[in-house]
This record gives C-alpha cells, structure tokens and sequence, in this order.
C-alpha cells in the first residue's frame, strides 16, 4: 500500500530539545550572541558575528550558538540552521547559569 504525503502534516518547526552533554566541550565551541555581536566563549573575543563559523583569534570552531534573545534573531537562526549543517542553537540561560555554577563551585571548593 503506497504512503500518503500531506504537507501540512510534514511541516518543520524549531522545537527545544533537551541533552545530557558535557558542558566543557560544548563551552570550549560556543559563540554567545548579544544583540548585535557574538563572544567566543573559549578565548572571549569579542565582536564576532553570527555568520562567523570560527572565532577569528584563536581558530575554535563554532559547533554551539547560545543567542540572547532568540525571538528577535529567529530569522537569522533558520538561515543558519539552512546554511551550516552540524550547528546546534542552546539555551543562553541554561548556558550562563551552568558556567556561574562552575565558576562557584571552583571558588569555594
């Protein structure tokens, strides 16, 4: 029996996902993303912009974008997604909240 294809039923929307991953490697290939520029969150370069698939200093490659405010940047995040296979969008908050608690936990022992 052939299979039916209904496009409306096959639609792609973003939708969050959530992953046990070791937050050391996913620190040492994101780029946080402002408003208008990114950082590297390895070497802390600033002004990286958000087509940038390396941090022009010291060469990492952007696996991981946390972006401030995603519903302000969602047209430029399905581009990327379209454009760069293999790049992954992150929560920003989950993001800083977990490098502030290891940040805290390496103050106080």
């Amino acid at each position: 029996m052939p299979l039916c294809y209904n496009a409306r039923l096959m639609s792609k929307h973003l939708i969050r996902l959530y992953h046990n991953l070791e937050f050391d490697e996913i620190k040492q290939h994101t780029l946080e993303y402002g408003t208008l520029s990114g950082i590297c969150s390895k070497c802390k370069e600033l002004s990286v912009k958000i087509d940038m698939t390396s941090c022009p200093k010291c060469g990492t490659q952007f696996k991981y974008i946390a972006i401030q405010n995603v519903r302000e940047h969602l047209p430029k995040m399905i581009r990327i997604m379209g454009e760069r296979q293999g790049v992954y969008f992150i929560d920003h908050q989950d993001f800083k909240r977990i490098e502030g608690e290891q940040k805290a936990r390496s103050l106080l022992g």
